[in-house]
């Protein structure tokens, strides 16, 4: 996702800001935080988003915002976040690992429009390879971004609704085929996903000593409020339709003890720096509005639902959903889920590249705590507007980690992350995750000033 962002220098007792001499900030997480013990009833599992390669750049750096030629992911700064993958693997041992959309850099200007369609298959082709080549037995979940179409940003999955010509159809492999990669590793049991390959979205059974986590990966972009291209000549509207009447029907067979887990690109909710929704609110459902609809499946299989993960924003931020109207003092009874997001490894909205890992209770899979690992820029080259701090050369530096419960003063380590946002106010929230929003970057990322509307989700 490519959005125009704001840098707010802490001058509110609202934001209460902080730099990121963790040292010397009070309120920011430490630098060696510890993770929840890991004891016999938690396990883990990796997130990763937005990496956003290109073939072509040499060296990924911080630009000014509405520039992304060299702030998406080189294969330089792609191979350092593969060695740190690698190593957190073999340390935290995660069951599996989510790859929650947005796999090419973005199309160049100075191109003409043959040359960007060949650069970016060429990069969503780069980017999968790179996933399949993870020295990693665990399962790998792919799911769709924005950018991830053959044709362009925010168009169709498929090119066509004959052939379902995708970006997964140039890495087609029998042996190990997408949208589940290495399903066959032992570290977890991989159901037969059932899968729309037209449109992307699927749901699959992993199960560990007989208790089962049906996770549901679903494509947003179909949701967006960009102008969306239908290549597939099937309107958003009804593609909409589709998938809703498919996540309804799973839901409905969902039994009282079975746990979900709701995976995405483009999360439901408000963008923290335009104030606009993410989703189009012109699109319905049965006659209501999309987003209420959706609102309304998350109340309804709220005991069901162990949380919702998503992308696109590349910033380390956190949604409340409520099952009310708007409100500026929400009851926490009110609260029916949350959406988390990983950064991305492209640093064009000022974040630090980062991936997660997650601790949930294997026996109900709540989820307790994040982990984000995070790379730090380690040289500085002279660019307009750069006032000297380091902009380049990102590298991922041992100890260079936070946990959600550091990060938001929580110290029971076995309360879980739904508790635990749903005990925090609104100021708490914002203060929170205003520190750590870039994944600990230098470019001082803040929500806006409205930082209300994106982290709190409220039915229209």
């Amino acid at each position: 996702m490519r959005i125009n962002f704001l840098y707010i220098v802490c001058i509110s007792l609202l934001f209460f800001g902080c730099k990121h001499d963790t040292s010397k900030c009070p309120e920011c997480p430490k630098a060696h935080a510890e993770d929840v013990l890991a004891t016999t009833t938690t396990a883990k599992f990796l997130t990763l988003s937005d990496v956003h390669v290109d073939s072509l750049l040499q060296q990924t750096q911080f630009q000014d915002h509405n520039q992304s030629d060299k702030s998406v992911s080189s294969q330089k700064l792609w191979l350092r976040a593969k060695t740190k993958i690698e190593a957190t693997v073999t340390a935290e041992k995660p069951k599996f690992m989510v790859y929650l959309g947005d796999l090419p850099g973005y199309d160049h200007y100075n191109e003409d429009e043959e040359q960007n369609i060949k650069h970016r298959r060429t990069n969503t082709h780069l980017m999968l390879e790179n996933l399949r080549n993870l020295k990693i037995d665990i399962p790998i979940l792919y799911l769709p971004g924005n950018n991830d179409s053959l044709e362009g940003d925010y168009h169709s999955f498929s090119t066509d609704s004959i052939t379902a010509n995708t970006v997964l159809t140039n890495d087609a492999d029998t042996t190990n085929p997408w949208p589940i990669i290495n399903s066959k590793s032992s570290s977890i049991t991989v159901g037969v996903p059932d899968f729309n390959s037209e449109f992307g979205f699927y749901s699959v059974d992993l199960t560990e000593k007989g208790n089962t986590l049906k996770v549901i990966a679903l494509n947003t972009v179909i949701f967006t409020h960009s102008h969306y291209t239908d290549d597939d000549k099937v309107s958003q509207q009804a593609a909409t339709n589709i998938q809703m009447a498919w996540l309804e029907k799973k839901m409905l067979t969902l039994g009282k003890n079975d746990r979900v887990l709701l995976v995405m690109h483009i999360p439901i909710g408000d963008d923290g720096y335009s104030g606009k929704p993410m989703w189009n609110q012109a699109l319905t459902y049965k006659g209501k509005g999309l987003h209420n609809s959706f609102l309304d499946l998350i109340e309804k299989y709220q005991p069901n639902i162990v949380g919702l993960l998503n992308g696109h924003t590349h910033l380390d931020g956190l949604r409340r959903i409520y099952k009310t109207k708007t409100s500026t003092n929400p009851k926490a009874s009110d609260m029916t889920s949350f959406s988390i997001t990983t950064p991305g490894i492209a640093v064009n909205h000022g974040n630090n590249p980062a991936f997660k890992t997650f601790t949930y209770h294997t026996t109900n899979f709540d989820l307790l705590d994040f982990k984000t690992h995070y790379a730090t820029p380690t040289m500085h080259v002279a660019h307009p507007n750069n006032h000297g701090y380091n902009n380049t050369d990102f590298k991922f530096v041992d100890g260079s980690t936070y946990t959600f419960k550091d990060a938001y003063k929580i110290t029971d380590p076995n309360e879980t992350i739904f508790t635990s946002l749903m005990g925090q106010s609104d100021p708490q929230i914002i203060r929170h995750m205003n520190c750590t929003l870039g994944a600990n970057s230098n470019r001082d990322v803040k929500l806006s000033q409205d930082g209300l509307k994106s982290i709190n989700v409220f039915k229209n």
